[in-house]
């Protein structure tokens, strides 16, 4: 059955090793040959691009067919190479020939590519390589030994005859060196190095493997998905930095491959179940929220991302809960200038309920309300308690036109009360002076000293014999001096709490 490979039609595969599928296709330049890698791990990442650089290699030489496409996207790693109709070019007839196969030789053997891994073809234009074995790996003296033994091979290579001293100089050589690789080989293995572990946090695979590449370690790759660091990047590594370790040795090292997904449906499930269900789609539960909603109480409402929305896994996504119906509600009316009864009975209209009553002195009718709390227009739950300020007023005891006489002396107090504001009647009176006596109960449940003001204006002018601080409850008690018809007004707190007239005999 025909599968599609990007433009390719793939017709049958010819191979299949692990993450290599080769395919023989029909594109749009014709049939040829697809090499298609799945890169899906460190390993099938870097036979790729070992084999694209060998391929540019071969195309800054001319040696690659026309057609050839290469593709590097991620999800569509593949190579095509086109048909070629052409005779072998090994053996190679010519020193032209003889020299195109060197310089291949030459741009191949670096990348660990050797020329028995590619097939030549000779056309009109020269050498070219129409195929090459992507999983084939030398280290470089190999691939240049393979290459040049099959070179010398050829006939217009060939090099002089060798005289009969010349034929074993090689082969001792090779005797001496053998031995010395030997004896440093068993000095390796009873005396083996110890090296100290680099920090690869943070590094690239191929910059981890490249750090550690002389130390001869087992290199182990496992994934796991953190979206807060970019992707393919080294997140922790096993044994930690800074370790001594010898050749053989195992390093595990952790690469970053974050896991995009969906958050899940959450709605009107439970809040614990919810969160469950949400760690084990691989996410983090955030900090959430309430709202009213008619859903009972600790439903959930709704999610941030919301359901179904891509994200990757180990990312945080908000809940937001219901926290039940919510409360009926009603406006506090103005309640100011009102009776109490008539206050009250407002209330009750509007679903509330008279809370604590506070008096105050003022000169407003006894019982008016003065302010409320919380103010006139806030919304609140039905039935909650409103406090109401309300005037009321205070006893004078004072008797109105009588004349008194001087009080006898009295001798000064030890400690000054707040009587000691009122006027010392002096012994002599002036023609129309009088003494008018003064005895007025402070109000209780006050919170604190009282600011106690009395003004007095008569024939004598308008003045101010009392301006002190007193307690509540405590009946101020004394005597003023006046001329003539007076007039007083006592002020608590700021507040007009009496006034009467004294008039003259």
């Amino acid at each position: 059955m025909a599968q599609d490979l990007g433009p390719y039609e793939v017709t049958s595969e010819e191979q299949a090793h692990g993450y290599l599928h080769v395919y023989r296709v029909r594109g749009p330049a014709g049939a040829g040959r697809l090499y298609w890698f799945e890169v899906k791990n460190p390993e099938a990442r870097a036979a790729f691009f070992r084999f694209r650089k060998a391929l540019k290699a071969l195309s800054g030489l001319g040696a690659l067919p026309a057609g050839v496409e290469i593709s590097a996207k991620p999800g569509r790693y593949y190579v095509f190479w086109p048909e070629l109709e052409a005779p072998s070019a090994l053996p190679a007839k010519g020193r032209r020939v003889v020299r195109e196969v060197g310089r291949i030789v030459a741009a191949l053997a670096p990348l660990g590519y050797a020329l028995p891994d590619a097939d030549l073809r000779l056309t009109e234009e020269g050498v070219r390589v129409t195929a090459l074995d992507p999983l084939a790996e030398h280290d470089e003296a190999e691939a240049e030994r393979l290459g040049g033994r099959f070179l010398k091979s050829l006939p217009h290579a060939r090099s002089r005859v060798r005289r009969p001293w010349q034929a074993w100089v090689p082969g001792l050589v090779a005797l001496v060196v053998g031995f010395m690789l030997l004896g440093f080989g068993v000095d390796r293995y009873l005396n083996p190095p110890e090296y100290v572990l680099p920090d690869l946090r943070g590094q690239d695979p191929r910059g981890a493997l490249e750090a550690v590449r002389d130390m001869g370690l087992k290199v182990v790759f496992v994934e796991a998905s953190n979206p807060e660091e970019p992707r393919d990047v080294i997140l922790e590594q096993n044994p930690p930095p800074g370790t001594r370790v010898k050749p053989g040795r195992k390093l595990e090292l952790t690469l970053n491959r974050p896991k995009t997904g969906t958050v899940p449906d959450l709605t009107d499930l439970p809040a614990g179940e919810a969160l469950r269900k949400l760690e084990e789609s691989g996410y983090v539960p955030a900090a959430g929220a309430e709202g009213p909603s008619d859903l009972p109480e600790g439903r959930v409402l709704a999610t941030a991302p919301p359901a179904e929305a891509p994200l990757p896994q180990g990312a945080s996504v908000r809940v937001l809960t219901s926290a039940g119906t919510p409360p009926q509600r009603t406006v506090l009316p103005d309640l100011t200038g009102l009776s109490l009864d008539d206050a009250r009975y407002l209330l009750s209209v509007a679903d509330l309920r008279l809370g604590d009553v506070q008096e105050v002195p003022s000169p407003e009718p006894e019982g008016t309300v003065l302010s409320q709390s919380p103010p006139a227009g806030v919304a609140l739950d039905v039935g909650s308690p409103v406090t109401v300020t309300v005037a009321t007023r205070g006893k004078v005891l004072l008797p109105e036109n009588a004349t008194f006489a001087p009080p006898p002396p009295e001798t000064t107090p030890e400690a000054p009360t707040p009587t000691d504001a009122l006027e010392n009647p002096p012994v002599e009176l002036g023609p129309g002076e009088r003494i008018v006596p003064i005895r007025v109960p402070l109000p209780q449940g006050t919170g604190g000293p009282v600011h106690v003001r009395l003004v007095v204006e008569d024939e004598a002018g308008r003045r101010v014999p009392i301006d002190t601080y007193a307690p509540g409850g405590m009946t101020l008690e004394g005597s003023v001096k006046v001329k003539g018809t007076a007039r007083f007004q006592l002020f608590l707190d700021e507040f007009l709490y009496q006034q009467w007239t004294s008039q003259a005999p």
